[in-house]
């Protein structure tokens, strides 16, 4: 220190009042009384007092540098004001203290709250605040074991200051006081960050679930040695194969044999247990068809032959597929049908073929007295109905564990099998069984008469000379199919008619359970229905030459317009002087000859029925005419084959026909209409295109001709 700071000093001392100096010593002493009653030491000052080691910069006695402060000349510095003792030293007294102090805490009034109360609702902070308090003697537990940042660390109230100063000190001391609202604050945006945090983790999870489970190939069932996949049925587990990368199962039973006692008995469901089979049926090779004739007048197929085959692109129960239930036959006496399960179309198209075996000819609709009377209620016939009816039952209870929708069934019946669907939909048990129907090349003509009335079947019994039931039963297959006469096996859908009475064998009958009325009437019923929505969607079709037929082209090597113009004078058209008339819409060829027969047979008889009497949509397959099969015919099968895919597509022409009917048919299987509007004709070409008016039918149906000589089945 210089000379002139010295003599500063020495001046200063002399002029203060004798007062002043008074208090500074008794200040003083009363200051080093303290510091030798609180034994507090500090080895290394070097004199000065506590005052002077403070503002030193020294270290305390916990090893923490304390930072100077300014105390003013004559402030009592009292224990602990330079030190903070630690929580795991404390001394007793230093305890007491503690208590005292948090007890005074608890009895002020609070006075400032938390605005954000309501972050304290979310049940993932209210369990962070409830476990971290859990713990034992009072100790905070920490959540998962997570260390977290500083930053959303809870800091520990500081220990209160034990400072005794003037009021000089305590103005110039420019420091906040920490009143708890730093610890709010933190608390706060520790429960904002872990709820934010919280909520996204939970979102991420639902959204990781809902793509997931959508996400990727559908659930199949497992293979095994790569080829066999196994399902259930109500009967027991099945077992079908791989194969064109669909999943085909073949030959299940899905009724009660109908052999020996059960021979012309309506069909009957499994009941029963013992009716199933044990273990696993192997479904892996197409089973016989039933007992039928042949047009050429040979018979294939067994009695016992109550069994369908599944087609299916996939065996999961997620996302089940429309269901199409194909019933084809060329006629009610037999005749194989185009109208089978497509592979690549139940894999292109994702739907379910299921195809049906139901009996024919004799053993599908005898219709007896003494069959009649051998049951209470006294009916027969039909037993073809019944079968279909089971059938139907079975693909409602099994086909969801073949992939397949039970509540989306259409039913595809081509031909006699579309006569037989058409009287399926009459049948009151069925109605609930499908969605819709697709009837192609159907009749129109019904029976109408009781079983009392019809006489039909007494050439039969005649022939079979049997009196009872159990005679009937006891005749060999063989035996049974001679008795049939052959004027029965015949069907006129590719002839014209040549006779005003011409003779149809009917093998439907009106029996009073499955068919009680006459089909117009059930289905004009259904309408009336309205609300309860009885009368399901069903579309008609058929081809523009659905007349042709081999054995009809080859009658000549060469259709002159005299053959053909010969053909017409020769049947009923001539006989009414029509002749001419009848040419102004067909040509004299071979094609203009089969476009009359299907006009007259099933075109006409099928317009005044879907148009006329049902309001119902129905389109025409044109063949020549319409340019869809180019110079080629649409013969009978040209729709179904079409949509199942073996029609013989050469040209570009006919594979656009293709495209078009596939469009318009599975658009009808999967949304229940068809495409655009439903009002009128559909003329399925190269494209799908309204048809305005049919010029013959409206003169066919007027000169009666329609639908009097529709074909029968």
């Amino acid at each position: 220190m210089s000379t002139m700071d010295i003599n500063k000093l020495e001046n200063d001392d002399e002029n203060k009042s004798p007062d002043k100096k008074q208090i500074e010593e008794e200040e003083k002493e009363v200051m080093l009384k303290m510091e030798d009653n609180s034994g507090v030491t500090d080895e290394k000052a070097d004199g000065g007092g506590p005052v002077k080691t403070a503002l030193s910069g020294d270290i305390t006695e916990q090893g923490r540098e304390v930072k100077p402060k300014f105390i003013p000349i004559g402030a009592i510095k009292m224990p602990g004001f330079f030190t903070k003792n630690s929580d795991k030293d404390k001394s007793k007294d230093e305890d007491e203290i503690q208590k005292d102090t948090e007890n005074e805490k608890t009895d002020e009034p609070k006075i400032k709250h938390n605005r954000l109360q309501f972050l304290h609702t979310c049940p993932f902070t209210q369990f962070l605040h409830t476990a971290k308090n859990n713990g034992e003697n009072g100790e905070r537990k920490r959540i998962f074991n997570i260390k977290y940042p500083k930053v959303f660390q809870k800091r520990s109230g500081t220990d209160p200051e034990a400072t005794l100063a003037s009021m000089e000190t305590l103005e110039d001391k420019l420091d906040t006081p920490n009143d708890g609202m730093e610890n709010i604050k933190l608390e706060v945006v520790y429960d904002i960050v872990v709820c934010i945090l919280a909520l996204i983790v939970l979102l991420a999870v639902v959204i990781g679930i809902v793509v997931g489970s959508r996400a990727g190939p559908p659930a199949e069932r497992p293979l095994r040695l790569g080829r066999y996949i196994n399902t259930h049925t109500a009967c027991g587990p099945v077992e079908g194969i791989l194969d064109e990368g669909v999943y085909k199962f073949y030959n299940i039973p899905y009724a009660v044999p109908p052999v020996e006692d059960k021979r012309f008995t309506y069909a009957q469901y499994f009941n029963n247990i013992s009716m199933c089979w044990n273990g696993t049926y192997k479904a892996h090779e197409p089973g016989p068809v039933c007992l039928q004739f042949l047009e050429n007048g040979t018979n294939i197929g067994e009695e016992n032959c109550l069994t369908l085959d599944v087609v299916t692109p996939h065996v999961k129960y997620d996302s089940p597929l429309p269901v199409v239930i194909l019933i084809g036959a060329n006629s009610l006496a037999g005749g194989i049908s185009p109208a089978q399960p497509s592979a690549l179309y139940a894999r292109t198209k994702e739907v379910v073929f299921v195809r049906p075996n139901f009996r024919l000819g004799a053993f599908g609709f005898l219709a007896l007295d003494i069959l009649s009377h051998s049951k209470y209620p006294a009916t027969s016939g039909n037993y073809a109905l019944s079968d279909l009816l089971v059938a139907l039952q079975w693909v409602k209870y099994n086909i969801k564990e073949f992939g397949g929708d039970p509540s989306s069934v259409t039913l595809l019946g081509h031909r006699a099998g579309a006569t037989l669907t058409a009287a399926l939909t009459t049948v009151t048990k069925a109605q609930k069984l499908y969605s819709r129907v697709w009837l192609s090349s159907a009749s129109v003509i019904f029976p109408g008469e009781t079983i009392d009335q019809n006489k039909k079947f007494d050439q039969f019994k005649q022939r079979i000379k049997c009196n009872d039931v159990e005679c009937l039963r006891r005749k060999t297959t063989t035996e049974i199919l001679i008795a049939i006469p052959d004027v029965w096996l015949g069907n006129n859908v590719g002839t014209l008619p040549v006779t005003a009475e011409e003779f149809q064998h009917s093998w439907l009958t009106l029996d009073g359970d499955y068919l009680r009325v006459h089909a117009y009437e059930s289905w004009s019923k259904q309408k009336e229905a309205g609300k309860e929505k009885i009368f399901k969607p069903m579309v008609f079709g058929t081809t523009q030459h659905s007349g042709h037929s081999d054995l009809l082209q080859k009658m000549h090597l060469n259709w002159t317009s005299e053959m053909v113009e010969k053909m017409v004078n020769d049947s009923i058209i001539g006989q009414k002087n029509l002749t001419a008339a009848v040419f102004k819409h067909f040509n004299k060829s071979y094609a203009g000859l089969a476009e009359l027969i299907s006009s007259l047979r099933t075109l006409c008889p099928l317009v005044s029925l879907a148009r006329l009497r049902l309001a119902a949509p129905m389109y025409v397959v044109m063949g020549a005419g319409g340019g869809a099969l180019g110079s080629g015919i649409a013969g009978i099968n040209a729709d179904v084959e079409a949509i199942l895919g073996t029609f013989d597509s050469e040209t570009p022409e006919q594979r656009r026909y293709m495209a078009a009917m596939q469009q318009l048919f599975y658009y009808f299987v999967w949304h229940g209409h068809l495409p655009g509007p439903e009002t009128g004709l559909i003329m399925v070409g190269q494209d799908l295109l309204p048809l305005h008016g049919l010029p013959a039918c409206d003169l066919l149906i007027q000169e009666d001709l329609v639908p009097r000589y529709a074909h029968i089945d």
